[in-house]
């Protein structure tokens, strides 16, 4: 989907349920400066998507891992071999059994180039999405809350004082979080007075308690950053099912135009349209056989006139074409068949300074002889100046084959 609006929703990190909110902004990416306001909203209250938005869910940083992988080439971009191959990569790195994880590469990895594969539990992934999906919400696309960067590493003090975490995000290391009583317990030397982008409720926080730069920014700014990544963690067997619950979807939407009875008119005037061009198309097809028959009785009406032997008729311009070609030959006029008039035409034919061939052999009405040796330019003004004469030149296995054009007498 390619719309420029966007309702973005931020899955909760516990199970779908009564107690469960998701952060929720809409966002238009063609406003590059754009504050986006977050709120906090429970799955029963979400808003609904307007038709041109695209809905893409968010993870949160704390539902992920991530791992540094090298693959091997032959691999494809998608299918059971890839996912296989990670699984066998991150087997003794995990913590579950990989059929119990979503696994999801980077956009435009390589193969032998190290690469991050974004890991997160598959059942509460499937279960956010159900939840989504019964409040009337299709995703179309699935990001990361927080990607390594391409290189160095970026500090993020999100939240407030009371559920705040201050985040990590090394190119080396991947991502790294700590709720804020752990990050007081930091050494001095990881934050290394590097400049923390902070939202405004951790502000005082980070520069009191944490005696670090701060970095000010709008909250949910990294929302922005998240969309902009290229990340899709809507990967393998979850990709297809997100394909299907779209088709789904689509279905469902057009069940009301087939039942309800205030789409009546419509289904009507859909049906009669459907009928005026089947009516239409017949019309068109009745009208274009009797053409075709009135040529076809032409034909066989002059051909009985001019050759009144002829009585039984089945290709009227190919059995003209033959009988006029008896009666050339009967009165001892060359026809385009005879040896003497395929000679003529390819003496003519053949281009200046060029020699004709040394051997020909004629056969059936068929004139041939081995290739000669002509440019590219000489070989198109012979076959258009023997298309003129009504030939047909062509070259097969070295040797030039010349006859006659169809319907040539």
């Amino acid at each position: 989907m390619n719309s420029m609006r966007t309702l973005l929703l931020r899955l909760p990190i516990e199970l779908p349920g009564a107690q469960a909110v998701c952060g929720v902004a809409r966002l238009d990416m063609a406003q590059a400066g754009q504050r986006l306001q977050p709120s906090q909203t429970p799955l029963a209250l979400l808003p609904q998507a307007a038709r041109d938005e695209e809905v893409v869910a968010m993870v949160p940083a704390a539902a992920l891992s991530w791992h540094r992988v090298t693959l091997p080439a032959g691999l494809g971009r998608s299918g059971q071999r890839l996912l296989a191959a990670l699984a066998g990569v991150l087997e003794e790195r995990l913590l579950q059994e990989p059929a119990q994880l979503q696994f999801a590469l980077p956009p435009g990895w390589r193969a032998g180039e190290p690469a991050w594969v974004a890991v997160c539990d598959k059942q509460w992934l499937h279960a956010q999405l159900q939840a989504l999906e019964q409040a009337g919400l299709a995703v179309q696309r699935i990001v990361p809350e927080l990607v390594p960067p391409a290189q160095g590493h970026v500090w993020h003090a999100l939240g407030d004082e009371d559920d705040g975490w201050l985040w990590c995000r090394s190119a080396d290391q991947g991502i790294s979080g700590w709720p804020l009583a752990a990050a007081l317990q930091l050494p001095a030397q990881e934050l290394a007075g590097a400049p923390v982008q902070t939202e405004p409720a951790l502000a005082h926080w980070v520069g009191q308690r944490l005696q670090a730069p701060v970095e000010l920014v709008d909250t949910g700014s990294h929302w922005r950053q998240a969309l902009e990544s290229g990340w899709n963690l809507a990967q393998f067997d979850l990709a297809s099912k997100l394909r299907a619950r779209g088709w789904t979807r689509l279905r469902h939407a057009l069940a009301p135009l087939l039942t309800q009875p205030q789409w009546r008119p419509a289904r009507w005037g859909l049906l009669a349209l459907l009928v005026v061009q089947l009516l239409g198309l017949n019309a068109w097809a009745w009208m274009t056989q009797r053409q075709w028959d009135a040529q076809q009785e032409g034909w066989r009406q002059v051909l009985q006139q001019s050759f009144p032997k002829v009585t039984v008729v089945v290709d009227a311009p190919l059995q003209m074409s033959r009988e006029v070609a008896r009666l050339r030959q009967g009165s001892g006029q060359l026809g385009a068949r005879d040896l003497e008039a395929m000679l003529n035409a390819l003496g003519t034919a053949l281009p200046a300074g060029a020699s004709g061939p040394a051997s020909l052999n004629y056969e059936e009405g068929q004139l041939q002889w081995p290739a000669l040796v002509l440019s590219a330019t000489q070989q198109a003004a012979m076959e258009q100046a023997l298309q003129g004469q009504g030939y047909r030149l062509q070259m097969q296995d070295k040797v030039w084959q010349l006859r006659a054009q169809e319907g040539t007498p």
